[in-house]
């Protein structure tokens, strides 16, 4: 007894008719009536009183029908379940961030992921930079979403990791509102603020930051006193209030209040680059794959393996 038998008994009684159960199956009767015989002879019972009119079911077909549906109903649910998971669109994913990534990066990805599986659970575990690259390393995430430092600038990721730049954004200075008062220009140097403190978000949340804060004083000739807080909000505030200075990527344009201006440096700086990193050794599973072709999808360059490429690459 196969699958196949059982959908053509499950048909024909059904319809209680060989022939209108050989029309619904697009087969013609003969082997039908074959496949039934050689049912009925394998369980060595009769399922099917024929007469003119087509066909009644015996007390043992009727049994049998009862199981038939319940069987093939959970080999339909099963092909379904492993279909979904072999695509990705339902298990899990585990993401590994630094909050600084997760308004400007990761919200818009998540957002796109999740229209598109909105079955695979996410789970997620917000670290420092080095909390982010050892969770992946040691196959606590999946993925993790970290700034990379400046050019030369830091110690570079673990080789065994593979890291794709997702996203690009330039750096801008964050001056007191009053400074535009003093007749501040559409694009600054940092050199002029060289004796203002200079306020970072603290590298176990916002981490990533700070090498690039001291990089472009230092590229605009000086070596800067900073002084680190919890959150980027805060030194927006503590900008606000003549506190200090900032330089932090241009997104933050999006938390300046009035008492804050935002502007452009006059002179080139590296611009803060997001990264994707995963397990370069490791197969990647249909969740991480669907992650990493949105990810991709980016006018930035894929280094990440070439399947995972954007389309038309």
């Amino acid at each position: 007894m196969d699958l196949r038998q059982l959908r053509y008994f499950m048909v024909v009684a059904e319809e209680r008719s060989v022939t209108r159960a050989a029309a619904r199956l697009h087969l013609t009767q003969p082997p039908l009536s074959a496949q039934l015989a050689r049912l009925e002879h394998e369980l060595g019972v009769t399922l099917l009183i024929r007469h003119r009119r087509g066909v009644d079911l015996t007390e043992a077909g009727a049994h049998l029908l009862d199981q038939a549906r319940r069987l093939l109903a959970d080999v339909d649910a099963a092909t379904d379940s492993v279909r979904r998971l072999g695509e990705g669109r339902v298990g899990r994913l585990t993401c590994a961030f630094v909050s600084a990534t997760a308004w400007t990066v990761l919200a818009p990805l998540l957002r796109r992921y999740h229209q598109d599986r909105p079955d695979v659970a996410i789970e997620f575990l917000e670290d420092h930079p080095d909390g982010v690259v050892e969770h992946v390393r040691a196959r606590r995430a999946d993925l993790g979403v970290v700034h990379l430092p400046p050019p030369g600038v830091g110690a570079s990721h673990d080789p065994d990791l593979d890291v794709a730049v997702v996203h690009r954004e330039p750096l801008v200075a964050v001056l007191p509102a009053r400074s535009a008062a003093d007749g501040v220009p559409d694009r600054v140097d940092l050199a002029r603020w060289a004796g203002e403190p200079f306020l970072s978000p603290a590298r176990a949340t916002w981490g990533g930051l700070r090498p690039h804060l001291l990089n472009a004083c230092r590229l605009s000739g000086f070596e800067p006193t900073v002084s680190e807080v919890q959150l980027v909000q805060t030194v927006m505030s503590l900008v606000g209030a003549g506190l200090g200075v900032s330089v932090l990527p241009a997104s933050v344009r999006a938390l300046a209040g009035p008492e804050v201006v935002v502007r452009p440096l006059n002179r080139h700086v590296p611009v803060v680059e997001t990264a994707v990193l995963r397990r370069g050794a490791d197969q990647v599973s249909p969740q991480l794959a669907h992650f990493l072709r949105l990810a991709l999808a980016t006018p930035e360059p894929d280094v990440l393996q070439p399947e995972h490429a954007r389309r038309g690459s």
